[in-house]
């Protein structure tokens, strides 16, 4: 069973941590809104892997169509940056390599740093 526990509510934009724990293939992380309202980059930081090296892809939710996917990023373990994202919207990311892997920390940022902080 895969897991991705730990997780905070996300502020309309702001940063949420976790965990990953048995992620196969296809598996995603939890969505968080993102309204665009600082222009910030968005990355996704791992620590602790159980994988030297893991490709993550980007997706903005679309109803009723396929999710707008924002390209994949080789992870060897450390910050994933997908730069300024300029359309607002709920996303995620996913795992879209073969096996299983588990994290110890996970990071989610969608604003700039300094602009806050999020709050559970």
């Amino acid at each position: 069973m895969a897991t991705l526990a730990g997780t905070v509510p996300a502020a309309a934009e702001g940063s949420w941590t976790s965990h990953i724990s048995g992620w196969r293939d296809n598996n995603e992380s939890r969505r968080w809104t993102d309204k665009h309202a600082d222009k910030a980059a968005t990355t996704v930081s791992f620590s602790g892997c159980s994988f030297s090296s893991m490709d993550v892809g980007l997706h903005r939710v679309v109803n009723n169509w396929p999710d707008a996917a924002y390209g994949g990023k080789v992870s060897q373990c450390t910050t994933s940056n997908w730069g300024e994202i300029a359309t607002s919207g709920d996303f995620y990311f996913g795992k879209i390599t073969s096996g299983t892997v588990s994290v110890d920390n996970v990071t989610v940022r969608y604003q700039r740093p300094g602009a806050g902080r999020c709050i559970p």
